[in-house]
């Protein structure tokens, strides 16, 4: 038995329903920040405080930082924590760090840099990239400036 007609209904179903789905809410600049940022993996491979000529302190926060989005992002806004050995918050501040030189997929070695502060022998540090931002608050971030318009 023929059924021609369901037959085409069908395959008709089959070529609209990806463009159907396809047809949903645009992304936000906000959101397409937000989705990129996401796409990042931020590890930290050290840390030290070094002394300027000066005596002032300065932590030097080692990272390794990997893009697996396709898009790439000039900066990346970051969130240093340091906290003692109780846990008690010593340092919580955001760091941008300079991504122009990487590439999808490859990681690449970068410092975070904060003036200031002399990390304890038995401080824990810790970096973030903060998820659950407000609209406000991407675009206040220096990578937001980085998007195509």
């Amino acid at each position: 038995m023929h059924f021609p007609n369901l037959s085409r209904l069908f395959v008709l179903t089959l070529v609209a329903l990806p463009m159907l789905v396809a047809c949903g809410p645009r992304e936000t600049p906000e959101q397409h920040l937000a989705r990129i940022r996401r796409a990042h993996d931020i590890i930290p491979t050290g840390a030290t405080t070094v002394e300027d000529a000066e005596g002032w302190p300065r932590l030097v926060v080692d990272l390794r930082v990997t893009n697996k989005s396709a898009e790439p992002l000039a900066h990346l806004t970051i969130r240093v924590r340091v906290e003692n050995i109780e846990g008690e918050e010593l340092l919580s501040t955001p760091v941008t760090l300079d991504l122009s030189k990487s590439r999808r997929g490859v990681g690449v070695q970068l410092a975070a840099l904060i003036d200031d502060f002399r990390l304890g022998q038995e401080d824990q540090v810790m970096v973030e990239i903060e998820d659950g931002l407000t609209p406000e608050q991407l675009r206040a971030l220096p990578e937001f400036a980085d998007l195509p318009q």
